[in-house]
């Protein structure tokens, strides 16, 4: 949206602006002219016979007029100090004796122009068809003996909501929710009683059109008043000259456009927005700076420790056109109601989060210690059980879905890296499929052990193709039980490399043997060699697999040596020895099962 500031300039002059680098952002623009008494409430003007004479004593208050003569005890009214005071207008505090009560007294100074006076009789007729909880009682509205417009209204003891918001300890907070480090709560109710009163006037067909905490008295009681309707008019009313508060300007108000309930829900967003910032929704350094940031209404990024659910409204609520904010002062309040009974869900959902975020620096480590294995445990128990809840208490909790979504995939990584883990423990287990591997061994030792008998008995000294054949024989009958039992011994990573193991060992041992089908080596020497080579392999396979193989290492350690001593029975010494071991390794899978 462009903005002519040329044209914003002219507007200004025609309400008697023409420096703005001095007015507050925070000042309500009044049009001077008797236009301000072109609202629902009552003809365009009031005539001194149109009103009723009050009969007010002003000689209390520190500003009386030289004519105010009126005896004490003539005046139902007398006035016992000043309230506040405007640059027009000023509020005093009076006895009414009729009625035996406090009262405040709203008038004009003494050479005020007329359409000062009239915006008195304007607020006065105003606020006085609008009876409502949270709209400041009008009891009376005539002239005083001097001429003067006077508005007779409910004596408020208290203070506004601004000093409220700028003070979080101060006593006007007795009786609201919430501690001087957190007033939100009570902001919320302040302001969700400000709607209705809002509503209610919009019900009636008056905008109020300045809405701003300064307006809003806070009583001793938990009473909340929505006060100063001097510049309220009708929905639909158009404007011709700028009129409202820079600071909370809505764009169509500085657009001289027809403004409605949206523009007051405008109003209740940029209120709710200082609420959470603690500055005005337009705060900028001049009144033409904040008519600019009016005019374009941008989106506000609000910081993290606001709750996104008022973060969202806020900005909704202050879009830049109007059928984009809520559609009244009743929707408007029931998203506000809607955070308070989402607020014990939010601070769920957030703690939830906290413990996430700490979950993932835990997690950082790839191997964390017992005393941080058990605090994953804890924050992961405490996550989900606050995160559920908070979904509980709000299904549409954003931020706790998040937070579960984060949680839930931390957690399926961990239980993919436990079940890694457990697979590859299984797979690394001795104890898995030992019993066939007991029966294998032991199938294996019965045919060494035969063979070993049939070396004995039938052979002194064996052939080269012999020394061959028998390398072969066993590695044929290994790889067979091998594949017969390859469902469950070849399942596992500890059962493949123990196989695989064992067959390159035997092969180094045929390798050999082949070799000496070509060059001349003494049967001794291949018995004795081969049984190095195993008490070697041996050797690594305890170290590597299984600790008993280092009793194979030894005895196949002793055969190599009684190989190489003793030649002459080294076919012997081998056979027997091979199947002790063998019987050997039989035993101790036997013992695992």
């Amino acid at each position: 949206m462009s903005v002519d500031e040329g044209e914003i300039e002219k507007r200004l002059r025609d309400i008697g602006i023409a420096d703005t680098s001095e007015l507050p952002v925070g000042a309500t623009l009044r049009p001077p002219d008797a236009s301000v008494a072109k609202t629902v409430a009552a003809p365009a003007t009031w005539t001194e016979r149109s009103l009723p004479r009050l009969s007010v004593d002003l000689r209390g208050s520190r500003g009386a007029e030289p004519g105010d003569v009126l005896p004490t005890h003539e005046a139902d009214l007398e006035v016992r100090s000043l309230i506040g005071e405007g640059g027009m207008g000023r509020v005093f505090l009076a006895r009414q004796h009729s009625l035996r009560r406090d009262v405040a007294v709203k008038t004009a100074k003494d050479g005020a122009p007329d359409w000062a006076r009239q915006a008195i009789f304007v607020e006065g007729a105003v606020t006085g068809q609008l009876e409502h909880p949270a709209i400041v009682p009008v009891h009376a509205l005539g002239i005083d003996s001097a001429g003067r417009p006077a508005m007779v209204m409910k004596r408020i003891e208290g203070v506004s909501w601004h000093v409220l918001a700028k003070d979080p300890a101060n006593e006007g907070w007795d009786g609201w929710e919430g501690t001087p480090d957190d007033r939100l709560l009570g902001h919320l109710q302040i302001l969700m009683q400000i709607c209705n009163a809002l509503h209610f006037a919009h019900s009636r067909g008056i905008v109020h059109r300045d809405v701003k905490p300064e307006n809003v008295l806070i009583g001793r009681f938990g009473d909340v008043y929505l006060a100063d309707w001097g510049i309220a008019t009708e929905v639909g009313h158009v404007e011709d000259r700028l009129c409202g508060t820079p600071g909370y300007m809505a764009p169509e108000m500085v657009s001289l456009l027809p403004v409605d309930e949206r523009t007051d829900v405008y109003l209740l967003g940029a209120t709710l927005h200082e609420v959470l910032t603690g500055r005005m929704r337009h705060d900028a350094g001049t009144a033409m700076m904040a008519i600019v940031s009016a005019k374009l209404s941008e989106p506000f990024a609000y910081d993290m420790s606001v709750p996104s659910e008022l973060a969202e409204l806020v900005n909704r609520a202050c879009h830049v056109e109007p059928d984009e904010r809520p559609s009244d002062a009743k929707t408007f309040r029931d998203a506000v109601l809607a955070h308070i009974r989402h607020r014990e869900s939010a601070v769920l959902a957030a703690e939830g989060a906290e413990r996430v975020m700490q979950l993932v620096q835990l997690l950082d480590d790839d191997e964390p210690d017992e005393e941080q294995r058990r605090e994953i445990d804890r924050l992961i128990a405490e996550a989900r059980f606050g995160l559920e809840t908070a979904l509980t208490q709000w299904s549409d909790n954003a931020v706790a879905h998040e937070a579960l979504a984060e949680l839930e995939r931390i957690l399926e990584s961990r239980r993919e890296h436990a079940a890694k883990l457990e697979r590859e423990a299984r797979d690394r287990d001795p104890k898995i499929a030992a019993r066939s591997r007991a029966f294998a061994l032991t199938f294996l030792g019965m045919v060494n052990a035969a063979l070993a008998v049939y070396a004995l008995v039938a052979m002194d000294t064996p052939s080269r193709v012999e020394l061959v054949f028998f390398p072969v024989l066993v590695i044929g009958l290994a790889a067979a039980g091998a594949f017969a039992q390859r469902k469950s011994v070849m399942l596992t990573k500890f059962n493949r490399d123990v196989v695989v193991f064992f067959f390159i060992l035997l092969g180094v041992m045929l390798i050999g043997r082949i070799t000496g089908l070509f060059v001349p080596i003494d049967p001794a020497e291949h018995f004795s060699r081969d049984a190095f080579v195993l008490a070697a392999g041996m050797a690594v396979g305890s170290i590597a697999y299984l600790r008993w193989m280092a009793w194979l290492s030894l005895i196949f350690l002793v055969t190599g040596i009684a190989c190489a001593a003793v030649p002459g029975h080294a076919l012997g010494i081998f056979a027997v020895s091979a199947s002790i071991a063998v019987f050997v390794a039989a035993g101790s899978q036997w013992r695992s099962t």
